[in-house]
Order: structure tokens, then sequence, then C-alpha cells
């Protein structure tokens, strides 16, 4: 399923919340990744859809029937634990990305822990 978007504000937003998750990757594996999750080959494909304006933005979760919001959460949460190679054991991560993903407020951002050999001295 790919989601119509009507910019590129919240994509960004997904992308910075799985690149402070995972912050071993660089923020362009989040933006692929971010891109994947909505249903795009990459980045690039993403955004040039979304600015060419062509298609009317997908339905927000609230709008849609209890069955149709059942399995867009299936869908949803069978992608993020492939493209992101999440095992059962991630469940709790599974969800806040999903979270992420669907939520129109805000989900604050996770705080990234510096290591040990970038503290000053």
């Amino acid at each position: 399923m790919r989601f119509y978007l009507t910019g590129l504000a919240r994509p960004k937003q997904v992308a910075q919340h799985l690149s402070a998750l995972f912050p071993a990757n660089k923020l362009s594996t989040s933006q692929e990744w971010t891109a994947k999750l909505y249903g795009y080959r990459d980045w690039h494909e993403m955004a040039e859809v979304t600015k060419s304006g062509k298609n009317p933005p997908s339905k927000l979760d609230e709008y849609l029937s209890a069955e149709e919001q059942a399995a867009r959460r299936m869908e949803q949460e069978e992608k993020i634990y492939r493209i992101l190679k999440l095992s059962a054991a991630d469940a709790g991560r599974v969800a806040l990305i999903r979270r992420i993903l669907t939520s129109r407020t805000p989900v604050p951002l996770p705080v990234k822990t510096k290591s040990s050999t970038a503290r000053r001295k």
C-alpha cells in the first residue's frame, strides 16, 4: 500500500525519529526506510510523487472503517518488521515506529546517547 502525502515535512520527521532509534545508521538509511514504509522504492521517488500533487492524500486512520484500520495496521507492522529487519522481540519498537508513521500529533524524538569517545574531557 502506498501513502500519498501532502508534503515532505512528515517523512522528514519520521526519518529523524528512525535515525534517533537506530543511531548507528546514516540519515540516508533512515530516509530510504521511511520511503519504503510509505510504499515507495526510495526517497527520490517519494519526493517526486509528492511534489507532483497528482494524487489526493491518503485517508488518515480515523477516517477508515475498523476493518480498513486493522488491515492497514497489519500491513504496516509487517513492512516495519521486514524493511527494518526486526524480530518478534522488537514488538515495542515496532509499535512506536507505527505510531510515528501514523500519528497526527508529534511524537517526541528519542534521546540520543553520546558515545564515550564523543564526550569532551
